[in-house]
């Protein structure tokens, strides 16, 4: 039986690695020595698994990426670097490449498609706490709640949301991070943080504050600042809970 199937394997190091002690070769976060940090390097490889059910050990994987981290010392966060490790990936005579991604702490990431090899795409995590009611101004408390269960808790409840917002970094915009992260303060935490949807934010005077409209209003709400910023929005994530959350792409 042949199918297609992506291969994802994570390797962990400390970066730069010449600061790093221990191999890291265990998975457990690396021991880090100062100015060191903590980097995990994700390689995607799509392919057609062979009769033993594997698209590729992932030991040259893991190689490939140590190997090649070894011989790189100049910035991580750029298409230069991504293209850099997509070649020792196919010199390493790894599967087709998907993908790579770089996460540099639990709130920020890069991703890098081989089909855009020009294209860097920036992620960072942001987090707020916010009340709601799910309800239809037209229904009856009955109805509502049998609409939306205990979601539709006359009071209202709470929830720790995160947000993901991905974009495009541009040449011309010398701090990304920073600029993303005023943007998104500006727009979208000033307006929603420590607030009831329903009650206290005008953008939900007309629609019902689910998880699917959170990210719409927080697309909507970022998209043009962005683009004035220099920044190309992508998508936006809204998690409601570890379990639970919808991502709404950038307006065409």
């Amino acid at each position: 039986m042949q199918f297609t199937a992506v291969l994802s394997r994570t390797v962990r190091m400390a970066w730069p690695t010449d600061r790093a002690e221990g191999s890291g070769l265990f998975d457990a976060l690396p021991p880090l020595v100062d100015p060191a940090r903590s980097v995990e390097w994700t390689v995607q490889c799509r392919g057609k698994p062979d009769h033993t059910g594997y698209l590729v050990s992932i030991t040259p994987i893991d190689a490939a990426v140590r190997a090649w981290a070894s011989t790189w010392h100049a910035a991580i966060e750029s298409t230069e670097c991504m293209r850099s490790l997509a070649a020792a990936c196919a010199a390493a005579e790894l599967p087709p490449l998907a993908g790579l991604s770089l996460r540099v702490s639990p709130q920020h990431a890069y991703y890098w498609d081989p089909a855009m090899p020009e294209r860097l795409q920036l992620q960072l995590s942001f987090e707020f706490a916010a009340s709601h009611r799910l309800a239809l101004p037209g229904c009856s408390d009955a109805e509502n709640q049998a609409l939306f269960g205990k979601c539709s808790n006359p009071n209202g409840h709470g929830h720790n949301y995160r947000l993901d917002v991905t974009v495009t970094p541009h040449p011309s915009v010398p701090n990304t991070v920073a600029t993303l992260e005023t943007v998104v303060d500006r727009e979208v935490m000033s307006r929603l943080d420590h607030k009831h949807l329903n009650l206290d934010c005008p953008e939900f005077a007309d629609l019902n504050p689910s998880v699917e409209h959170i990210a719409l209003v927080c697309r909507n709400l970022l998209q043009a600042p962005l683009r004035t910023a220099g920044l190309d929005l992508v998508s936006v994530t809204v998690w409601e809970t570890a379990k639970t959350c919808a991502t709404v792409q950038a307006a065409s």
